[in-house]
Order: structure tokens, then C-alpha cells, then sequence
């Protein structure tokens, strides 16, 4: 037999290992199973493993990591109700009742907040919004509006038919004082606030401090001298000088 005669090695069957033979070809079911809210448990049992196996396995393999990823509850609570934050916030609800209306945490909102520019920059804009709307309501009730009032009649005539009538009255609210005062308070503070900016000198301070402290020591000092006199004065009045005569 010659050097070339050689006899072709047969490739040996690929053993496929658990993951291959059960993980594999359902990569693409597993985020259906996710969506439809199952367990790991009972993903484990529809692939015919262990539940630590399906542990082992989410560690070695992204792959199958990333199908058995479950959604944020910023994908399923928040995201779609956008538009409805949008206007709750504009109806005048604060973030709390915004909050539990989402089914979400405190820490989650004002975290999504934080990570979704999104987010963040609708509930600026949507507290803007209010706040310009209430802003003009307080010009409008400081200014003074007109506006309709209506009226919904029902008359009966002689025959006992009823008719309905409508009235429309025009009517005008006058200004009110209480707005004018808070708006002008507020939009002009420098020319409209009652707070009055006080300058004071505290050097001046200081060296009226110093003077009077120095008149108090000196009115001390004769108030003191005063009280010696007057106890010598009473010590002489008092006092017998002894006669010369007496041995």
C-alpha cells in the first residue's frame, strides 16, 4: 500500500450538548413567552429544563439572556400613556396622583424622569402650560372680562304646551383688586413690593456703640465719686474733736 493510499477519517457526529438541543430552537418563542407574562419556572418546563439550569444558561449565553429579558414598566406602564400624562397635567393633576394612576413607585417615576429626556421634557412643557394658563386667568380677573350668561327658560302657554327658551345675557365682571395687587406684586417686585431695601452703615453703628459706651463709663465714674463725697461729708459732721483743755 503507497503513502497515498490513505483511508479517509470519518467526521464523528456532533454531539449537541442541552442548550443546543433544547434552548436553541426556541430562542425566538421565549420573548413570546415573556410578553405573555410567564414565569422562569414555567419557561424552564416548556423547554424541558431545570429551573438552575435555565439560570446556568442565562449567565453563559447573552443570547438567551437578552430573550428572557423582561420589559421595564417605563415600556409597559409609562411609554404608552404619554399623551395621557400630557394631559392630566394640563386638567391640573399633581405628580402624585399621576403617580398612582401609572400603577408606578415614587422612585420609579422621578427615575425614569432622570434616564427619559422624553419624559422630562414633557412634564416641564405640561407644567408650563398650566402655569401660562393660569397666569392669564389671573390677568384676565385683575383687567377685568366680559362674558355670557345663559339662561335655559321654560315657559307653558295657555294650552299647556311647554316651550323652551333660551336667554342669553351679557354681563361684565370688573376688575378685582386682590389679582391686581398679587400680579403687579409679581411681574413688577421693584416697583410694586412693600418690602423697602434698608442700607445700613455699620461702621456708623460701631462708633455709636463705642461713644455710648464710653458716656456710660464716665457717668459711672461720677456717680461713684458723688457717693465717696457725700460718705466723707457724713464722717466730718459726725466727728468731736476732743478738748484741748482735758489732760
Amino acid at each position: 500500500m503507497g503513502k497515498n493510499d490513505v483511508t479517509p477519517k470519518r467526521n464523528k457526529p456532533k454531539i449537541l450538548t442541552k442548550y443546543e438541543q433544547f434552548v436553541v430552537p426556541r430562542l425566538k418563542d421565549i420573548p413570546i413567552w415573556v410578553r405573555e407574562g410567564l414565569t422562569d419556572e414555567e419557561i424552564a418546563k416548556r423547554l424541558n429544563i431545570h429551573i438552575w439550569t435555565l439560570g446556568d444558561y442565562r449567565r453563559k449565553h447573552p443570547k438567551f439572556a437578552e430573550a428572557l429579558e423582561r420589559p421595564t414598566k417605563w415600556e409597559t406602564h409609562v411609554y404608552p400613556r404619554l399623551g395621557e400624562i400630557q394631559q392630566w397635567f394640563q386638567e391640573g393633576m399633581n405628580a402624585e396622583d399621576i403617580i398612582v394612576k401609572l400603577g408606578i413607585g415614587k422612585t420609579t417615576w422621578y427615575e425614569y424622569i432622570d434616564k427619559h429626556p422624553m419624559l422630562a421634557e414633557l412634564v416641564k412643557w405640561s407644567r408650563s402650560v398650566t402655569i401660562s394658563r393660569v397666569e392669564n386667568s389671573l390677568l384676565k380677573a385683575a383687567l377685568g372680562y366680559e362674558y355670557e350668561e345663559i339662561k335655559t327658560i321654560v315657559e307653558e302657554d295657555k294650552n299647556g304646551k311647554k316651550r323652551t327658551r333660551i336667554e342669553k345675557v351679557k354681563r361684565h365682571q370688573p376688575p378685582n383688586p386682590t389679582a391686581m395687587i398679587f400680579y403687579l406684586k409679581n411681574r413688577a417686585p421693584n416697583e410694586w413690593n412693600d418690602r423697602r431695601e434698608i442700607i445700613v452703615d455699620t461702621k456708623a453703628l460701631e462708633q455709636q456703640r463705642k461713644q455710648l459706651f464710653l458716656d456710660m463709663i464716665e457717668a459711672d465714674v461720677i456717680e461713684a465719686e458723688g457717693e465717696l463725697l457725700e460718705e466723707s461729708v457724713a464722717v466730718d459732721d459726725g466727728f468731736e474733736e476732743p478738748d484741748e483743755d482735758v489732760q
